[in-house]
């Protein structure tokens, strides 16, 4: 049943760009409008889903009500949870919409846990962040929808920001040395048998993905005990990437940070603060070291393992010593993003068809708009994945071995097609040679270069899409 002040013109403030054609290929657009939810019920829950438009990103809180209540903060579904039946409880929902189409309404569908319980439901324009503008409002008891029309203004510039170049990075492993290709677990061998401990070695391997149109590669790194061996063969990797015209990053294996690298051991935060801040220091400055607008670039493996309070004081206490490096986490559907600068999963091969369309473009949507709904917040890195495949049933260790087959490069090609849909700004491949999972596309033995054009032609696609100028190495 629904009650309403009648139907009202949603003056959103929304931004209608047509895809630019450049080079015969389209950059990926969104037409984004902003938006205020206000929430209000004596429901136990209540919740609202979109039809319409598409919910990008948003931001919630509960304005009033018990202490138990709650909001959801990632998803589709907009829901006030956990409020005691009968007592009044308010929601708000800043939320980014996409997909909105000029003049098409927008349905609000709300449901209440009780199906006499009453909600009501206040719309805003928020064009202005600082000026909401009520738009509508509207009651309802149990299930109901309401629509809305918008009405397309002026742009005020509600956009997704791109972030410089298109960038392809690989992941890189510095833990081969020649006896490692003799081991019986190793199901592939290079074409040319290589130490990761000798430079001329990794000069040449560096000058071979840069050919492939790799701009960067991400280094496997875990801290300096031992005997500093991911120290030296840090540098090692940044020395090759520097003759060879490209950049190299580290990527902390954050599943064994903690004194002893023991992946059965909790991980540490201290531990974990030391390595960021060893990151910075010893290689920051270093001339091929990855840097949005002069900002050393560092990826952060399993960042889920961690929980987001936990984070948040590690990079608070980062950033309090003068050190501000650009951290992209491994999550999704994840609250971290508020506290990292970037988003990417280190894999989704094991994903495909629309469940991983469905995740690509979902993540994509919110990295890449989550800033518009906070005065002057930083734009978030969204770096979508590729993976050719992986087989890691050769190995003794793996109590549940996993495999996906390339099907003659069909994988690769179809995680490529859709990281370049989702509008990533750099795509990162996994791996360049992580032999063991063979998930490689360095040359070898089962596949020769195969992987290694592929990668090159991809790369090339994705870099003709337009950016803004170079930002990188500054």
């Amino acid at each position: 049943m629904v009650r309403g002040f009648g139907s009202a013109v949603l003056a959103l403030a929304l931004l209608g760009v047509s895809a630019v054609v450049v080079a015969q290929r389209l950059e990926l657009t969104e037409d984004l409008a902003r938006v205020r939810l206000v929430l209000s019920t004596k429901a136990a829950s209540a919740s609202i889903t979109v039809s319409g438009a598409t919910v990008a990103s948003y931001i919630a809180a509960v304005n009033s009500g018990p202490p138990s209540a709650t909001v959801s903060q990632i998803g589709q579904v907009l829901q006030l949870s956990r409020n005691v039946a009968g007592q009044p409880a308010e929601a708000q929902f800043d939320v980014v919409l996409a997909d909105v189409t000029p003049d098409a309404a927008i349905v609000w569908n709300v449901a209440t846990a009780d199906p006499n319980a009453d909600a009501q439901l206040a719309v805003y324009s928020l064009a202005d962040l600082d000026r909401p503008a009520l738009v509508d409002r509207f009651t309802s008891t149990g299930s109901a929808q309401f629509k809305t029309t918008t009405l397309v203004s002026a742009p005020v510039g509600l956009r997704s920001t791109a972030l410089g170049p298109h960038l392809v990075l690989a992941h890189y492993y510095p833990w081969y040395t020649i006896p490692t290709w003799s081991d019986p677990q190793m199901a592939d061998r290079p074409l040319r048998l290589y130490s990761t401990d000798v430079q001329s070695d990794i000069n040449a391997a560096a000058a071979m993905a840069r050919a492939a149109g790799i701009d960067a590669w991400v280094v496997s790194w875990q801290g300096l005990a031992g005997d500093r061996f991911n120290d030296r063969r840090m540098r090692i990797a940044l020395d090759a990437a520097a003759a060879a015209g490209m950049r190299a990053c580290v990527y902390t294996e954050t599943y064994v940070a903690n004194p002893t690298n023991d992946a059965a051991a909790p991980i540490d935060p201290r531990t974990l603060l030391d390595w960021l801040t060893d990151i910075v220091d010893l290689y920051g400055t270093h001339p091929a070291y990855l840097r949005l607008e002069g900002r050393p670039v560092i990826f952060t493996y399993a960042a889920s393992l961690l929980a987001p309070s936990v984070w948040t004081e590690v990079l608070a206490r980062l950033r309090s010593s003068g050190r501000n490096p650009l951290i992209v986490g491994d999550f999704s559907r994840s609250l971290l993003l508020g506290t990292f600068d970037g988003e990417y999963q280190y894999s989704n091969v094991f994903s495909s068809g629309d469940a991983l369309g469905d995740l690509l473009r979902a993540e994509s949507l919110r990295v890449r708009t989550i800033n518009l709904l906070r005065p002057n917040d930083r734009r978030r890195v969204w770096v979508a994945s590729v993976t050719p495949g992986f087989d890691d049933s050769h190995l003794a260790d793996r109590k549940s071995p996993r495999v996906v087959e390339r099907a003659d490069g069909a994988v690769y090609d179809d995680q490529w097609a859709k990281a370049i849909d989702t509008g990533a700004d750099w795509i990162v491949v996994t791996s360049w040679n992580e032999w063991w999972e063979n998930t490689e596309i360095e040359p070898g033995v089962r596949y020769g270069s195969t992987y290694l054009n592929k990668t090159r032609t991809s790369a090339q696609r994705f870099k003709a899409l337009p950016r803004t100028p170079p930002l990188i190495g500054r």
